[in-house]
């Protein structure tokens, strides 16, 4: 059991290092508001490049994961998923990063048909690549994100999307590249994608205890702060509120988050 072990086995790979920490301090704040104070997180930050790997993690020793909900690599899998939104949908808020040189000709986008014609690279095993394919997009997916950058500077594609949260530190870790590339400053493209906790399938009482410590962590505010503490002044930041927005659907949402709505 568990509780026993005093041990829970964290996979966070295949993000970028802003969503690994945030994940990482909402797992630790969940067990804690849970009174599983001694437990110890042990974190495997390896990246797969295959989504058959990552579909089958749970047979390599994980017990808890942070994915968006619906994940279709998990389609079929046994496994228990906690259906709360442990960010605020914020993953959902897409913005594009294009070259400089192109920033005129997307500022002439003024309907989602235009955007549909272009080329949007996604690398390979991220969740939003069969997203964009239904919702009609051009999807070009392979790699990984430094390998879509190249192709961008190439213009082999016409541009990249990232999440809110994570697009301003990706930006910088660009280095000398970044002088090419631009967050566009007028397009926010949104579909409904939270993230939520997998849970091993044999580990009910690990499930349990997270479950009861995010609720705790909710009702208390402790969660708020610790979303507040990594994406502080997001929406204004951004300017969230004045982009037009693009709205697409995600097919793949579990019954039971069908109605989500993102609350930035």
């Amino acid at each position: 059991m568990i509780i026993n072990e005093k041990q829970v086995r964290f996979w966070n790979g295949n993000k970028s290092p802003i969503r690994r920490e945030y994940e990482k301090q909402l797992l630790s704040l969940c067990l804690s508001e849970a009174d599983f104070v001694d437990a110890d997180i042990l974190v495997d930050e390896s990246d797969y490049p295959s989504a058959e790997d990552e579909g089958n993690i749970f047979s390599k020793g994980c017990d808890v994961l942070v994915s968006v909900a619906g994940n279709q690599k998990f389609s079929g899998k046994p496994t228990r998923i906690i259906e709360i939104p442990v960010c605020k949908g914020i993953l959902g808020h897409r913005l594009l990063i294009i070259l400089k040189q192109q920033a005129k000709r997307f500022s002439n986008i003024s309907s989602m048909e235009q955007l549909q014609k272009m080329t949007i690279g996604i690398p390979a095993t991220w969740a939003d690549a069969d997203l964009f394919r239904k919702n009609g997009y051009t999807v070009s997916e392979k790699g990984s994100l430094d390998d879509n950058v190249s192709r961008l500077l190439a213009q082999k594609i016409d541009y990249i999307t990232l999440g809110v949260n994570e697009i301003e530190s990706i930006l910088e870790q660009l280095g000398d590249f970044k002088k090419e590339l631009l967050i566009e400053p007028n397009i926010l493209i949104y579909y409904p994608l939270p993230l939520v906790f997998y849970v091993h399938p044999d580990k009910m009482q690990l499930a349990n205890i997270v479950e009861s410590g995010l609720h705790a962590a909710i009702a208390n505010g402790k969660h708020a702060a610790l979303f507040e503490m990594h994406h502080p002044n997001i929406v204004d930041r951004l300017a969230l509120r004045t982009r037009k927005t693009l709205q697409l659907t995600n097919p793949y949402l579990p019954d039971s988050l069908k109605q989500f709505r993102a609350m930035l």
